[in-house]
């Protein structure tokens, strides 16, 4: 669009202070002429172009021209370009592109104070989180395998909503075609997601209401764990849950929705910790470590 070249031959002049037409016109792949003309329009909407023939002649602006930005206060400007920055974990689209336009117009330094990789050791997702993006994005309904806490496999169409990061996970928010309703999706246990020719017009906000409904309900866990592994403690739990006691050890109190996946968190803990609350949790990893036991016999 005319409209997005003449704002980027202004960003283009603003960050090399000189080009040449014949430059602008390879860039753009457009003429000459054209090009010629975007000045004109520039130049009658009052910015300040102009031509210096010579050597290092070329299309200029004015010495200390910029676009006005008075609108944002200079911390405003900051949190743009942090926001910005954070969004580069995401690999989101063009964001480099806008990152540099905005801090040439801010006239800041766009050196990232902030280094953000949710990718995990050993495992490259850039693939699979550009195809839920690209699908999220253009309303694409999806079609993948995915594994349950039990270890289930079964196959999914879905129309991806959001992406969620909770609890040090990512996680697909999609409507299910199957049980026509919202689940979330592990991103881990996601496998051979591809994008169909279908298209959905639900949005985040379609679902809201009935999701809160349909919330699951989180059970209170109190459990003592020794203070050997107070790396973990400190590291997986909120400072407001956690108690010392007398000999060092912790007294945790969690809230979390009663599943196969937090029977296997706190199993992880191995002989370092004890369930003191609920009774019924209790006697479910009793009954889990005998089944462990037998398999070592």
């Amino acid at each position: 669009m005319k409209i997005n070249r003449l704002f980027e031959i202004v960003y283009l002049l603003l960050e090399k202070n000189s080009i040449t037409s014949k430059d602008l016109a390879e860039y753009f792949e457009v003429s000459v002429r054209t090009i010629y003309r975007d000045i004109d329009v520039l130049t009658s909407a009052g910015i300040p172009v102009y031509f210096q023939r010579g050597k290092s002649g070329g299309i200029k602006l004015m010495d200390n021209y910029v676009i006005n930005k008075s609108l944002l206060s200079q911390n405003e400007q900051n949190e743009i370009l942090y926001a910005l920055q954070s969004l580069n974990a995401t690999n989101y689209p063009n964001n480099n592109k806008t990152l540099s336009k905005l801090s040439t117009i801010f006239n800041k330094k766009s050196d990232n104070w902030i280094k953000i990789d949710f990718s995990r050791y050993n495992c490259d997702d850039s693939t699979l989180f550009e195809k839920i993006k690209e699908a999220i994005l253009t309303k694409q309904t999806v079609k993948f395998n995915y594994f349950n806490t039990k270890g289930e496999h079964y196959e999914r169409t879905a129309d991806p909503l959001n992406l969620w990061f909770k609890e040090k996970a990512w996680y697909l928010f999609a409507y299910c075609h199957k049980k026509n309703d919202i689940r979330q999706f592990k991103i881990t246990r996601i496998k051979n997601l591809t994008l169909t020719n279908e298209y959905f017009e639900k949005t985040i906000k379609d679902f809201e209401i009935n999701n809160k409904k349909n919330t699951v309900e989180n059970t209170k866990i109190i459990v003592k764990i020794d203070k050997s592994q107070a790396y973990r403690v400190y590291d997986e739990f909120s400072e407001e849950n956690i108690s010392k006691m007398e000999n060092g050890d912790f007294e945790i109190i969690m809230e979390y929705p009663e599943n196969e996946w937090i029977y296997g968190y706190l199993l992880s803990f191995g002989e370092h910790l004890k369930v003191k609350e609920p009774e019924r949790i209790k006697k479910i990893l009793f009954e889990k470590i005998i089944k462990m036991k037998e398999n070592y016999k």
